[in-house]
């Protein structure tokens, strides 16, 4: 049942208004190729530079040979697919929050806190790397909760590897990573075990080399273009001249992530109110390392990771933060009494259901895209080729209303015998071409 739920949340409004815009024309394009023809790096970064892997190209090119063949290869495939990969981590981390927690219904109103936030549920309806990084983050959370302090090398590979699919993804989710994959090591430190820490830093070690060798391979190949120059200049900077922006990242932490969790509720109340619930979660869970690393550290971490940065901030950059922060926020408001203040909360999340999938199809959306589709799939029933495709009506900028006949496996050439022009409705005119 809640699989169903979040995949209809994320998915209901897909083929209607799928976000049809450069950056996912792009990325279906490189999708719909071969598997060898994939970038060995992800898509350019805020930061400069690329991200540091191609995990996110793996999960659109999967989603396009699993789901595209039923959609006829059209772009909103990719956004069925991240939207599977999301709910399904969902799923996992809910299990992992029972065990943990011991309480169903506090592990539900986490997972669903987290899951239905409208800007997550609008960026997992299209193709963005931001939401694969979400789902790896989810992933890496719940495997490092599940065994808790008890934890072979195997599950410290395990959380490693899903952590770092998550920074290559999205570089935010360093953030997030470094707690969760050094908690580790620092976990037998703090329990004395010296050499078995340094087996855990070896292990995580080997999993990240492992996981960079396509980006090694691509330096390798001459290419210098993803490297993170502005990050990299912004942090010298603030380092040489001592101007770490703490008060800057502070608000910003606090201001995105009770916007993203709150929306579209939006008040000055909620940043102070998170603050305070982070507060009272440290104070309930500061001795016990895996629910730190995987609710509270992630946070830390961002403030001072991002305390380097000189440019503005961005309320997608905070998304991979989502899940800890709503770990955070129920662990705080469920500290007194927990077997009722779970059900309070639950029920609190539940009637805030509404609000928010209706402000959740407000976000990344081109209506435009179902007569688009509609007027495509009536062309290629008469015709795999054209000389042009145009419509009735205009277009966004920075969209091709002839993308999706190609992602069908249509053709343009100039010997075509037609041309054809899409309304508002989807139907189509043929125009023959004059010799």
């Amino acid at each position: 049942m809640l699989f169903g739920f979040l995949f209809y949340a994320r998915t209901r409004a897909v083929p209607d208004s799928f976000y049809l815009y450069r950056d996912q024309i792009r990325d279906w394009r490189i999708a719909l190729g071969p598997f060898t023809s994939l970038p060995l790096i992800g898509p350019q970064s805020t930061a400069g530079g690329a991200s540091l892997g191609p995990i996110y190209y793996w999960v659109l090119w999967i989603s396009r040979c699993l789901i595209g063949p039923l959609v006829q290869n059209l772009p909103h495939a990719g956004a069925y697919g991240i939207s599977t990969l999301q709910t399904a981590m969902d799923l996992l981390l809910l299990d992992s929050l029972r065990r943990r927690l011991g309480s169903i219904w506090m592990a539900l109103a986490i997972v669903l806190l987290a899951a239905t936030a409208s800007h997550d549920l609008a960026i997992s309806a299209t193709i963005w790397n931001p939401a694969v990084s979400v789902a790896f983050v989810k992933l890496a959370v719940a495997l490092r909760l599940r065994r808790g302090n008890d934890a072979s090398l195997w599950w410290t590979a395990g959380t490693t590897a899903a952590a770092w699919l998550a920074v290559q993804a999205h570089s935010a989710a360093i953030f997030v990573a470094a707690p969760l994959v050094a908690s580790y090591p620092v976990d037998d430190l703090l329990r004395k075990h010296v050499g078995r820490a340094l087996q855990q830093v070896r292990a995580s070690v080997e999993v990240i080399v492992l996981l960079q060798v396509p980006f090694f391979v691509y330096l390798l190949s001459g290419s210098a273009d993803v490297v993170p120059t502005r990050a990299l200049a912004g942090a010298s900077q603030a380092v040489a001249t001592g101007t770490l922006r703490w008060s800057a990242s502070l608000d910003a932490l606090l201001k995105f992530l009770a916007s993203i969790l709150a929306a579209p509720w939006r008040s000055t109340i909620w940043p102070p109110v998170i603050a305070l619930l982070i507060v009272a979660a440290l104070v309930r869970v500061r001795r016990d390392v895996p629910m730190l690393a995987a609710s509270v550290a992630p946070l830390a971490a961002a403030i001072c990771g991002l305390a380097l940065w000189q440019g503005n901030y961005d309320e997608y950059w905070y998304l991979p933060f989502v899940p800890c922060a709503a770990l955070t926020v129920g662990l705080a408001l469920t500290w007194w009494k927990p077997p009722v203040s779970a059900v309070v909360l639950m029920l609190a999340v539940i009637a805030i259901q509404p609000g928010r999938l209706a402000h959740s199809v407000q976000w990344y959306r081109l209506p435009e895209y179902r007569p688009i589709v509609t007027g495509t799939k009536r062309i290629a029933h008469q015709t795999m080729t054209l000389r042009r495709l145009s419509t009735t009506f205009p277009m966004p900028p920075f969209t091709d209303a002839a993308f999706p006949f190609e992602a069908m496996g249509g053709r343009f050439s100039d010997d075509a015998p037609f041309d054809a022009v899409i309304d508002e409705r989807g139907d189509v005119v043929f125009t023959p071409v004059a010799r």
